[in-house]
C-alpha cells in the first residue's frame, strides 16, 4: 500500500494549490445543505439583531487554547472517486488566535507539510521544498494529481470553526440576521456566508460563491462542542451541484490549556 503524500504548489496571491495522494479508505457521509425558506431577516444594526451577535460572541468566547491529534480525509469525485487521509495535530492559542496544523504520514509518522495562521495570513511549509508559501485567509484549491481537477475549499470556514471565532466575521454593514430561527446571513462581494447558530455555537455554515462558481457547507456532527469532533464539509458545483469534494476532519483527542506556548509556531 502506498503512503498517503501532500504536496502544495502556488497559484499566487490569496490561493494555494493542495495536492493529495495516498491510499484509499471509506467514502466520506454526505451532507445537505440547508434550507433558508421565505424567512425575513433583520439588520445586524437593529436592537434585536445586535442582542443576537452579542449572545453568539458569548458562547464562543467560552472556547479555549487547545493541542490535538485528528484525522482527515478527502473524497474526490472527478476524474474518478478516490477517497484519501492522513494524521495531523493542530496547536491552537486563543488569545492570539494562532493556529498551527502539523500533517503527517499515515504508515511512517513522518512530517510532511506544516500550516500556520494567525487568522489573517497563512504560512506553509513542506517537507517536499525549502521556501515558505505565505498568502493572505483565503480559499485553499485541492486537486488529484492524476486527473488534475481542481476545486476550492473554504479554508477560513474551517478555521473558524475549529477557532471559534465565527463572529470575527460578523460585520454589522454586511449582516443580516434572523434570532428566532438561529441564523446569521453575511454578504460580501460575490459571495455569501449562512451560519446555523444553536446555544451550543455555529453548528452548520453554507458559504456560495458566484466568483468562484463552488458552493460549500461545513457541518459539525453530533452535539456542537469545542473544539468540535467531527466536521463534514461538501463542495458543489453551483451549475449543476455535482458533488467536487467532501472533507472530513475527526478530532482523536484534544488537551483544552489557557495558552500554548509560543515557541510552538512556526518552522
Amino acid at each position: 500500500m502506498e503512503p498517503n503524500r501532500t504536496y502544495f504548489r502556488s497559484l499566487g496571491s490569496g490561493i494555494l494549490l493542495l495536492l493529495f495522494a495516498g491510499c484509499a479508505t471509506a467514502e466520506i457521509e454526505e451532507i445537505s445543505f440547508p434550507s433558508r425558506g421565505k424567512l425575513v431577516f433583520t439588520s445586524a444594526k437593529s436592537k434585536e439583531g445586535s442582542r443576537f451577535l452579542e449572545e453568539v460572541r458569548r458562547i464562543e468566547d467560552k472556547g479555549t487554547s487547545y493541542s490535538g491529534e485528528f484525522e482527515i480525509r478527502i473524497q474526490n469525485f472527478v476524474p474518478k472517486k478516490d477517497v484519501f487521509s492522513l494524521n495531523g495535530k493542530i496547536y491552537y492559542d486563543k488569545p492570539t488566535g494562532k493556529m498551527q496544523i502539523e500533517l503527517t504520514d499515515r504508515l511512517f509518522g513522518i512530517s510532511v507539510s506544516k500550516v500556520y495562521t494567525d487568522g489573517e495570513q497563512i504560512r506553509i511549509k513542506t517537507a517536499a521544498q525549502e521556501k515558505i508559501h505565505e498568502q493572505p485567509m483565503d480559499d485553499i484549491l485541492l486537486s488529484d494529481p492524476n486527473g488534475g481537477k481542481r476545486t476550492i475549499v473554504p479554508f477560513p470556514v474551517i478555521y473558524y470553526l475549529l477557532s471559534s471565532q465565527n463572529a470575527r466575521l460578523f460585520q454589522p454593514n454586511s449582516t443580516l440576521v434572523q434570532p428566532k430561527e438561529g441564523i446569521i446571513l453575511v454578504r460580501k462581494a460575490g459571495e455569501e456566508w449562512t451560519y446555523y447558530v444553536t446555544e451550543r455555537g455555529v453548528a452548520t455554515v453554507e458559504w456560495n460563491s458566484s466568483r468562484k462558481n463552488v458552493k460549500a457547507v461545513t457541518s459539525v456532527q453530533g452535539e456542537v462542542e469545542f473544539p468540535p469532533k467531527v466536521t463534514l464539509t461538501r463542495i458543489v458545483s453551483r451549475e449543476d451541484s455535482s458533488d467536487q469534494n467532501r472533507i472530513e476532519i475527526k478530532m482523536k483527542k484534544t488537551n483544552r490549556i489557557e495558552s500554548i506556548s509560543p515557541s510552538v509556531f512556526g518552522f
